[in-house]
């Protein structure tokens, strides 16, 4: 820039007044803005300004610091920092994507207790109130267990007992629904297929996770013992008593209740003297009025209170009679087999009658009594696992490998 005064050109063009003979040097003269730039409607920074100054002007426009600016409209807005990490992506089944702890032992525990609610309709059967007492409890311990398992379980699982946490309570669940299931057998009915596909998966989970690894609860039993002649009496006797369970134990009513030997008979004169009966006859089936009011039918053993009683405690014979020898136990655990035995005889006495069902389940009672009672007094181990005798003493074996002392008499 030239000064109009001297003539003398200025060395920098941001100067206001000439260094020769220091007459006010002329406005400089800026090009227009660009359409394209980003910062196009501020004002272009006059000559007299530093060179700082524009940047201080580009601060002021950004905002403070701490405030965050908008987003141009073009602008895509970019997430925070936590929500670009990605969580641990779902690798295993899809059907089990939206289970919790995306286990299907939590899956079967749902379809079970949906079977149990559905059993207190009229229309559909019962694992009676023994075994939906128990069922519930082992619902809650596994639920538990495959949810502290996943590392996502929430607070009520802290007051579960951690005596329901040990790997031979899913193991004990899982034998007693297939126990259960065996008791659903007992009629045509739409219960027994959901119960089925529970306690499969169920069953299917646990025995990989708590019964067959090298460190599960299968390393206490050996199911081929039971095989052996003290204790194939027992395995004969509980399948016997357990097919006795579905053969007749008498007649009842409609509603279930037992027939007495000496009722009369349904379609007998109401008011008449206790002396007066009417002699059975052969009902037609078409007759409505002889049929309605209920009518006298066969039932089973499983039609009586308690029935799975008998079912539970003889299959917790067979569970005892599997148990290595070398499985530490306590000493009154070889009575508890004499319990199961009393408890089912008490059971089958309550309700017998002379029919085929009740004196099946005494023989096979009987069979299972005779091995209680070798366990009782300690005689039940088979002959292959008996502790292998002693060398007998020798005393002359002793003299010919005692080293020689030295002495000599």
């Amino acid at each position: 820039m030239q000064c109009p005064e001297c003539g003398e050109n200025a060395a920098d063009v941001r100067l206001a007044y000439c260094e020769n003979c220091g007459a006010k040097m002329p406005a400089r003269q800026l090009p227009p803005p660009r359409a394209s730039s980003v910062r196009g409607s501020r004002p272009s920074r006059p000559a007299s300004e530093p060179a700082y100054a524009s940047e201080i002007m580009d601060e002021e426009e950004d905002g403070p610091p701490g405030r965050a600016t908008a987003p141009s409209r073009g602008a895509r807005a970019q997430p925070p920092p936590e929500e670009l990490e990605d969580e641990e992506p779902y690798t295993g089944p899809r059907w089990l994507k939206d289970v919790p702890g995306h286990s299907q032992s939590v899956l079967g525990v749902g379809v079970v207790a949906f079977s149990l609610v559905l059993s207190i309709l009229p229309f559909f059967p019962s694992v009676g109130v023994l075994g939906t007492l128990l069922t519930l409890v082992g619902c809650v311990a596994v639920v538990a267990r495959e949810l502290r398992r996943g590392g996502d379980a929430p607070g009520w699982v802290d007051s579960v007992p951690l005596v329901l946490m040990r790997p031979e309570v899913p193991a004990a669940f899982t034998l007693l629904l297939v126990a259960l299931s065996v008791r659903l057998l007992s009629g045509f009915n739409l219960l027994f297929p959901l119960w089925a596909a529970g306690t499969a998966l169920i069953a299917v989970e646990q025995y990989r996770l708590v019964i067959a690894e090298p460190d599960g609860v299968g390393r206490h039993f050996d199911l081929r013992s039971l095989l052996g002649f003290p204790r194939v009496l027992a395995l004969a006797g509980v399948a016997v008593c357990v097919v006795a369970l579905f053969l007749p134990w008498g007649k009842g009513l409609a509603d279930g209740s037992r027939v007495p030997d000496n009722a009369p008979v349904p379609g007998s004169v109401r008011g008449a003297p206790p002396e007066l009966r009417v002699l059975p006859t052969t009902r037609p089936s078409d007759d409505s009025l002889y049929s309605a009011g209920g009518g006298v039918a066969a039932r089973s053993g499983w039609d009586l209170p308690l029935s799975e009683l008998p079912l539970l405690v003889l299959l917790s014979v067979l569970v005892l009679a599997a148990l290595r020898p070398d499985v530490e136990r306590p000493g009154l655990l070889r009575w508890a087999p004499v319990g199961a035995v009393s408890a089912s005889l008490l059971w089958a006495l309550a309700g017998v009658k002379l029919a085929v069902g009740p004196i099946a389940f005494l023989v096979g009672l009987g069979a299972v009594g005779f091995h209680a009672a070798r366990q009782a007094l300690g005689r039940d181990a088979p002959a292959g696992l008996l502790p292998p005798e002693d060398d007998p003493y020798d005393p002359d074996e002793d003299l010919e490998t005692e080293p020689d002392s030295g002495y000599r008499s």
